[in-house]
């Protein structure tokens, strides 16, 4: 193994469209260059980067086209809607750090890798779907999909979305060839959406009809890789107690026994912040090292331990 450190970044899928605004190419390729700017410091030689990529309205996009297509063009299980999100986000995102890295009049490979991760088919999230996926819809509209025999719940005050089975990450499977490319210099991204959910049975791989926490895969990514820090980027500063309310409080250093505790205690959306919790925590209790919890613009302070919420031991 070389000596440069290695630091896999986490995008949000939610942070690729403005809230209140309509998901767009041109808005994704907006955000990815802008979301990229900030993490110029990852790019320099001596940092391994790997970025993992949420997917949540862009697969469900794709849901709604599958859906509406019906009878006209062939049907797409949940799974391959995951692996072309995969592709889509992955173009969007190789392209602008290309672009990025031109502006810098810097040369790195850049590496966009369709990722499959294997779950437990026994996993009890597949008779509770939790996780949210695609637009939001007001009241109204939500009423109407239940009728319709979707699983629709209300999503951290922010609308109502429809949620899908999101059993737990266990292995990646392409995990030794993004060791590979990153000790080639590459900068990779991997394990968009939370990567493609596979079982195994007996040898043989098959997909399944499910979403993975993108957050959760980064941090077994991160694991896997032998990563120095996880940095996961979200839409705000940092993690907060009683958020959007008049006495929000900000959470700057935790351990991972009181994320844990403060998990327990119900504080974080269930669909939101929660997982970032818990995939943070996941991190630092199974390696000693340090995660962060952002947004883009503080990226450099959170990996230099002054910004964002720092999740480690001790």
């Amino acid at each position: 193994m070389t000596n440069r450190r290695r630091v896999v970044v986490a995008l949000g899928g939610n942070a690729f469209v403005e809230e209140g605004q309509k998901l767009t190419m041109a808005g994704q390729f907006r955000f990815a260059r802008e979301a990229l700017a900030t993490l110029a410091p990852l790019f320099e030689p001596d940092v391994a980067l790997a970025i993992v990529h949420g997917n949540g309205p862009q697969v469900g996009s794709m849901l709604v086209r599958v859906e509406e297509s019906l009878g006209k063009a062939y049907a797409l299980p949940l799974e391959v809607c995951v692996a072309e999100s995969e592709g889509e986000l992955g173009y969007v995102l190789a392209q602008s750090l290309r672009n990025v890295l031109s502006d810098r009049g810097a040369q790195r490979p850049v590496a966009s890798i369709l990722t499959q991760v294997l779950v437990d088919e026994n996993d009890p999230a597949f008779l509770r779907p939790t996780k949210p996926i695609g637009p939001f819809y007001d009241a109204s509209q939500a009423d109407e999909l239940r009728a319709r025999g979707f699983t629709i719940v209300e999503d951290s005050g922010r609308g109502y979305r429809r949620v899908v089975p999101s059993p737990a990450p266990h292995a990646i499977i392409e995990a030794d060839i993004v060791g590979v490319l990153l000790e080639a210099g590459a900068i990779v991204i991997a394990a968009g959406g939370g990567g493609v959910p596979v079982i195994r049975r007996g040898e043989r791989l098959q997909g399944v009809d499910a979403v993975i926490d993108k957050d959760l895969t980064a941090a077994l990514l991160a694991e896997a890789i032998g990563a120095e820090t996880l940095l996961i980027l979200t839409a705000v500063s940092n993690v907060y107690l009683r958020y959007r309310r008049p006495d929000q409080e900000a959470l700057r250093r935790l351990t991972p026994l009181r994320a844990r505790e403060l998990l327990a205690e119900g504080h974080f959306g269930e669909g939101s912040m929660a997982p970032k919790i818990d995939a943070a925590a996941r991190f630092a209790e199974r390696t000693g090292r340090r995660a962060a919890i952002t947004c883009p613009a503080f990226a450099e302070a959170a990996l230099a331990g002054e910004a964002g919420t720092l999740i480690q031991p001790g």
